[in-house]
């Protein structure tokens, strides 16, 4: 068997190379560009193809001294720093699956090749919220082509993970039903809502084909905008070395762990890359863009009709709430549905994978989160008469549940909130921007709910005993319950938009 220190080593090698295809994406898609062509990474300033040993993540950048072979025009900090951050992700990403085991219910012989698809799925998630991220913290953006493929992604690799065991009590459940009816029912929605919209771009582009195409340079950039550089060289040469730093820690932690020399819990590396993950959100996050005024003025111009939004969304999600009642109801209360159900998720019975049953599991956990992200969005917009919450951040969550599982996408959403709180306050330290997307913690708080998934399901499962006992003899103390924490999520939202109103610079 490939021992941990080697696969670690090879996810980190991998993470750097997939960090370098990803400065590929965070440069094109926003640009309208195509990924794949040219197939060859170019200069953005001279245009000329970077040879391979150009290319090489990180080092390349450091041999290079920060200039282009060609033209000797400045590299951005930024590809370095994606690299290493994507290097980082994986490799904690492994880690915390593999060797420290934290998932919960999962058989500790997880090992590999068995157990690759639950492993690919949380690489390509990571990969994908790293992008998403880089996207959200340039341009408040998010491309939904890369989320919907981490979605995607998740639900095949989980139909093709042999851990039945693991999957088959969410799945076979009547919610798992009712994801899937809802999964279903927004799916053609979407399609048709799309095909409007291409059908609608196609006829602005034939009334508007007589006037001159955008210049391509423009389309490419000069790579000089806020999104080139987020900090100097000199930071951001540190921030490198913290975050390979931090990967090699975590590669000898594997080695120390496996001679049993150091308890995973007593492991300081992974809340460590945290935290540097953290900190260099806020710095990077709290710099001035020059989309901050432009989606300011936006928010201030949509406000009057944010409710009137929401409700349409609301009507809009009619059809899938409905679908996902009715699946419920007939799987819950109809034996003959019920047992039909149960026998899909369980099929075959004598292999140990699950196909359908994977399937459903990821589903579930997807339009778990896009729930929760909906609920937001639409409840504290109606609330507070502004967007809440943005639609890419929803397709974050989607992607999230389905990689990750329904547990994990609530747990880093409950994470992110006061994780990205704590950035927002330490954010308005730097006197640059109080506006810093929230897309970026969401990436961090799930990684953080993987790490604390455990201890997270001791503590949930005593309180929702605790839960059941008192929905069983007191009732209205539930609903009394759920009443103060609405009233002090909104106390929150007040109280911070009074401090961003008083110590937030001036457009």
């Amino acid at each position: 068997m490939i021992s941990d220190t080697l696969m670690g080593s090879f996810i980190w090698l991998l993470g750097l190379a997939v960090g370098s295809f990803l400065n590929v994406v965070l440069y094109r898609l926003p640009a309208g560009l195509s990924v794949g062509k040219p197939a060859r990474s170019f200069c953005p300033r001279c245009k000329a193809a970077i040879r391979w040993y150009d290319n090489l993540p990180v080092l390349s950048w450091l041999l290079l001294r920060a200039r282009c072979r060609n033209c000797q025009a400045p590299i951005s900090v930024q590809y370095p720093l994606v690299e290493a951050v994507t290097g980082l992700a994986f490799v904690t990403t492994y880690h915390l699956l593999f060797v420290s085991q934290t998932r919960v219910g999962i058989d500790p012989s997880v090992n590999w090749p068995t157990d690759a698809p639950l492993l690919l799925a949380w690489l390509v998630l990571v990969a994908a919220l790293v992008a998403c991220s880089g996207m959200d913290l340039v341009s408040y953006m998010v491309d939904t082509r890369i989320t919907d493929f981490a979605m995607y992604a998740g639900i095949v690799l989980y139909a093709c993970w042999p851990r039945a065991c693991f999957l088959q009590s969410t799945a076979a459940g009547p919610s798992a039903a009712a994801a899937l009816a809802a999964f279903v029912v927004s799916g053609v929605l979407l399609l048709r809502a799309s095909r409007k919209q291409l059908a609608l771009e196609g006829a602005e582009k034939d009334s508007a084909s007589d006037e001159s195409e955008p210049d391509s340079g423009a389309l490419a950039g000069d790579n000089s905008g806020p999104a080139s550089k987020p900090t100097s060289a000199g930071v951001g040469a540190i921030a490198i070395a913290v975050f390979v730093g931090l990967s090699i820690w975590l590669l000898v932690t594997m080695i120390n762990g496996s001679a049993g020399h150091a308890p995973p819990a007593a492991e300081p590396a992974v809340p460590a890359a945290l935290l540097a993950l953290f900190a260099a959100t806020v710095i990077i996050g709290g710099q001035r863009r020059d989309v901050d005024a432009e989606l300011h003025e936006a928010i201030e111009e949509e406000a009057p009709e944010a409710r009137r939004l929401a409700l349409r969304e609301l009507r809009w999600l009619a059809g899938p709430m409905l679908a996902a009642a009715v699946a419920y109801g007939l799987v819950a209360n109809v034996a003959a549905v019920n047992e039909l159900w149960r026998g899909a998720i369980l099929w075959p019975a004598s292999s140990s994978f699950a196909p359908l049953g994977g399937a459903a599991y990821a589903i579930h956990g997807a339009m778990v989160g896009a729930a929760a992200g909906w609920a937001l969005r639409i409840v504290f917009t109606l609330v507070f008469g502004r967007e809440a919450f943005g639609v890419g951040d929803i397709y974050i969550l989607a992607a999230a549940g389905a990689a990750g599982g329904w547990d994990i996408v609530l747990l880093g959403l409950l994470f992110s909130v006061g994780i990205a709180m704590a950035g927002w306050l330490a954010g308005l330290l730097l006197k640059s921007t109080s506006m810093i997307p929230f897309g970026p913690w969401l990436a961090i708080g799930f990684v953080a709910a993987l790490w604390l998934n455990k201890p997270s399901a001791i503590v949930l499962g005593r309180y929702g005993d605790d839960i059941r006992v008192a929905w069983e003899m007191q009732p209205k103390l539930v609903f009394m319950g759920i009443g103060l924490m609405l009233v002090g999520s909104m106390f929150a939202v007040v109280i911070a938009r009074l401090v961003r109103h008083f110590v937030e610079p001036k457009p």
